[in-house]
């Protein structure tokens, strides 16, 4: 009511959202009629709303409620064109929320609570104490209700705010002083971990692996927590993800890690990607001569420069690179892609090579063609889990012969 007021008075164009959650009965309603009446006074447009809640809903009540009215408020945001949701959260809010998220185990940079702006949020009254808003109000004879259910410590914030404070406030006096000085140090470590995260990603947005790894390890989760967020802001990222990101030092190339459903992180030879589901980063690797006579890891396979076996297994494959030009490339097939298979007459679609080697539906999409320079397929390589004891398939135009000299050998990595 008070932040009502101020926009009143203040001549701001306005519309007031009132949502009756029907808990409290007639006092729901009272409430509801106050509003109303004040904006029929103030010449204030007012949308009243009420909501049905279920016992699923109570279970999360507080979640379910913000859920439902700032739905609402963004949808009325969007339909009549406005700047801003105004809400009155105050500076005793600020400090729950603080409180709050120490509490819960959220990480330094979270502790900055709440801010003034906050996309469509404004929240004007923020650095307000509770007890000035109240002398505001009978100061202006603004007329207010006292949500009853405040008072009860059902609810973590209002268990907080009624058996905590009294006794914070008796024992150290200047406590919420103290506490709202948090978001500073927070800002700083936010600034830091900023600072860092600049210098490690690249001009695309990957993260130099190199680099990386060369900090502190105790430091990977929050760096990496930050240029996550930073790519992706409303990215949630599991607790487990960040306690075990060890497993980013041996990471092969072309070997990904879920971050989160939708999410993962790629290697790509001497960078991270962060690969959205659907997205084709990553699918694609160039194999290089100077690669191979050093061996590389791929998707899963290691690419070596071998001379021709005395006796071939089909555990590795070996392709015959006397005629061809480098760079070759790893890629996934697609829709069209056809060769001519070794030992068989006319060309072939990849599609139909890999249903008669009967290669699982569930993983065919993740089996690789090498392509020469020119863009000739030379190899079908078969998933790792295809479930055959086969790499893949060699086209006829480059299988070994006789007068072969120098071969691309692959194997699959164990």
């Amino acid at each position: 009511m008070a932040l009502l007021y101020i926009l009143h008075r203040l001549n701001i164009q306005t519309i007031a959202v009132h949502c009756n959650y029907g808990l409290r009965g007639d006092a729901s309603d009272l409430d509801q009629k106050l509003v109303e009446e004040m904006c029929t006074l103030w010449d204030i447009d007012c949308v009243s709303v009420r909501l049905e809640t279920d016992e699923t809903d109570i279970r999360n009540f507080q979640a379910w409620a913000r859920d439902q009215r700032y739905q609402i408020f963004k949808d009325l945001l969007s339909e009549n064109g406005y700047d801003f949701i105004a809400t009155a959260h105050h500076r005793d809010d600020q400090i729950e929320t603080i409180l709050q998220k120490i509490l819960r185990g959220a990480g330094l940079a979270s502790w900055k609570g709440m801010d003034v702006f906050d996309g469509a949020l404004f929240r004007p009254l923020l650095s307000v104490k509770k007890s000035e808003i109240m002398h505001f109000l009978h100061d202006f004879n603004v007329p207010y209700r006292i949500d009853s259910s405040n008072e009860e410590s059902t609810y973590a914030r209002n268990f907080i705010r009624n058996n905590w404070f009294p006794d914070l406030n008796r024992l150290f006096p200047g406590w919420k002083n103290n506490l709202l000085e948090i978001p500073n140090r927070a800002a700083e470590f936010s600034k830091l971990a900023h600072y860092v995260t600049n210098r490690l990603i690249t001009e695309s947005g990957a993260i130099k692996r190199t680099e990386f790894l060369q900090l502190d390890a105790s430091l990977w989760p929050v760096i990496l927590h930050s240029i996550l967020l930073k790519k992706f802001p409303d990215i949630h990222v599991s607790k487990s993800f960040l306690e075990n990101l060890s497993r980013l030092q041996s990471m092969q190339t072309g070997t990904s890690i879920t971050i989160t459903k939708g999410l993962s992180i790629f290697r790509d030879r001497d960078k991270f990607e962060m690969i959205k589901e659907g997205s084709s980063i990553g699918s694609s690797f160039e194999i290089l001569l100077n690669d191979i006579q050093k061996g590389v890891n791929l998707a899963g396979f290691r690419f070596t420069n071998e001379e021709v076996p005395e006796i071939f297994n089909p555990t590795s494959l070996h392709i015959d690179i006397s005629n061809a030009e480098f760079p070759f490339r790893l890629r996934k097939w697609k829709n069209g892609d056809s060769f001519k298979p070794f030992g068989l007459k006319g060309t072939q679609l990849i599609s139909d090579h890999l249903t008669n080697r009967k290669i699982p539906s569930s993983v065919k999409r993740d089996a690789n063609v090498i392509e020469t320079f020119d863009q000739t397929i030379c190899a079908v390589i078969f998933p790792n889990d295809s479930g055959l004891n086969e790499i893949g398939t060699i086209s006829d135009a480059y299988r070994c012969t006789p007068s072969t000299k120098q071969t691309l050998t692959i194997r699959k990595i164990i």
